[in-house]
């Protein structure tokens, strides 16, 4: 196939997570990658002359390239696995310097220990997941994994190693009870693994209810991080079977999550362009407001602003994002559909008064941390959406973007003071 016609098809491929799959005139799979931005990775391979024998041997038989979207890099790193077994695609198989690829392995008694193993072994109590076509990518889903669930890996060792300091294993030698609490942590991720998120979610949501009720308030707690590190991970994860069903899977969700937001919040219209808005600030100071833009359901990062917040440095959320909102339409940009802000009724207000001074007519809501209740801008009581439902996914969403983007702003400031000016 000519390269005019590869780089038509490159064209068409989306700037979103997902994995990519490059075949030969036979139809046959040559290879499987996973990227956060499937056009960006796979316009890469043909950006640059000398990539390497082997790289100009797979790009020499390349007639097709297809893709699948996902909505997170867990469900990337899941899928891109799956789709390797499935097909033994030849430059995945053969590539790594003659190695086997990976496998994530559970496995030991009486305390099991997670490690990598290149054997695809087949005994009765080893768990197995991959494989996964470098050591890199399985570190990269145990990274992910640990963070929601420590465990260990290392056997009977004589004293804690640095992973117990760091928090990161649970060092489960120490008692009877302390290996039980251990296993029970084995089977959760396995669970995660697997993909069975939904039942994982819910037995935790059970221990940090029944936890709570013996009052044991801080190991509650400890739960409901562990079930907000799932939520950040995976958001609405899906099995990789899912994508490979439905190709168009993120795009249907994505449609679906706007036709919710706009049934619940009674619109005219699908919202094309939605903007959220977050503060980030300590004790008033190095305050800083940020504006994300979500064109068609989906982050547009080249529209992010961000704002040095100039008015005062007392910590006055209120003015914060006056000023924000201010300062955001004294700009000839595209009107919004939407505007979602972070905070309660109080920050709603302070918007919808900026909104009549600039005489624009927009829709606003403002979505509350502590219990995620939705406040709108034409009714007096909020709205409390179930914890499912796409409306609220969406609004989530934008909000935790928004509020990444300040942080990383307000940080870059916080830095650059404590460095100084230069000399």
């Amino acid at each position: 196939m000519s390269k005019l016609n590869l780089k038509t098809q490159i064209k068409k491929l989306p700037q979103s997570p997902g994995v990519y799959l490059f075949y030969d005139n036979t139809g046959k799979t040559l290879y499987v990658g996973k990227s956060v931005s499937i056009k960006k990775r796979v316009a890469s391979y043909f950006s640059r002359k000398k990539l390497g024998p082997k790289t100009d041997l797979l790009l020499s038989q390349i007639h097709r390239i297809d893709h699948v979207k996902v909505f997170s890099e867990f469900e990337a790193l899941l899928l891109e696995s799956d789709l390797i077994k499935k097909n033994q695609p030849f430059f995945n198989v053969q590539w790594k310097d003659d190695k086997s690829p990976l496998y994530i392995k559970i496995s030991g008694k009486p305390i099991p220990i997670i490690t990598t193993t290149r054997r695809q072994e087949d005994q009765k109590g080893i768990f197995l997941k991959g494989p996964f076509p470098s050591s890199a990518k399985t570190r990269e889903v145990l990274r992910l994994v640990r963070r929601v669930f420590p465990f260990c890996h290392h056997k009977s060792p004589k004293r804690p190693c640095l992973y117990v300091h760091l928090g990161l294993c649970p060092y489960p030698y120490t008692s009877p009870q302390s290996r039980k609490i251990y296993l029970q942590t084995i089977q959760k991720i396995k669970k995660l693994l697997s993909g069975q998120t939904s039942s994982l979610v819910r037995l935790l949501h059970s221990e940090m209810a029944a936890l709570s009720q013996k009052l044991e308030y801080e190991k509650a707690q400890a739960v409901k991080k562990q079930i907000e590190n799932i939520e950040y991970i995976l958001r609405k994860y899906h099995k990789p079977q899912e994508f490979l069903e439905q190709p168009t899977l993120v795009d249907d969700i994505t449609t679906a999550k706007l036709k919710s937001i706009k049934e619940e919040l009674n619109l005219k219209n699908l919202p094309k362009r939605i903007e959220c808005y977050d503060i980030a600030n300590i004790s008033g100071k190095n305050a800083t407001g940020a504006m994300i833009v979500f064109v068609n359901g989906k982050p547009e990062k080249g529209q992010y602003r961000r704002f040095r917040i100039k008015f005062s440095n007392k910590p006055d959320d209120y003015q914060m994002i006056r000023e924000t909102i201010e300062r955001r339409f004294k700009n000839n940009w595209p009107k919004p559909d939407l505007i979602i802000i972070d905070g309660g009724k109080g920050q709603l207000n302070t918007v919808l008064s900026v909104l009549t001074k600039y005489h624009q007519n927009i829709p606003v809501i403002s979505i509350a941390k502590k219990l995620e209740t939705i406040y709108t801008w034409n009714k007096i009581l909020p709205i409390n959406l179930p914890k499912e439902n796409l409306a609220k996914l969406l609004v989530q969403a934008a909000r935790d973007e928004a509020h990444r983007f300040a942080i990383t702003y307000h940080r870059l400031l916080r830095s650059k003071k404590l460095l100084g000016p230069k000399t």
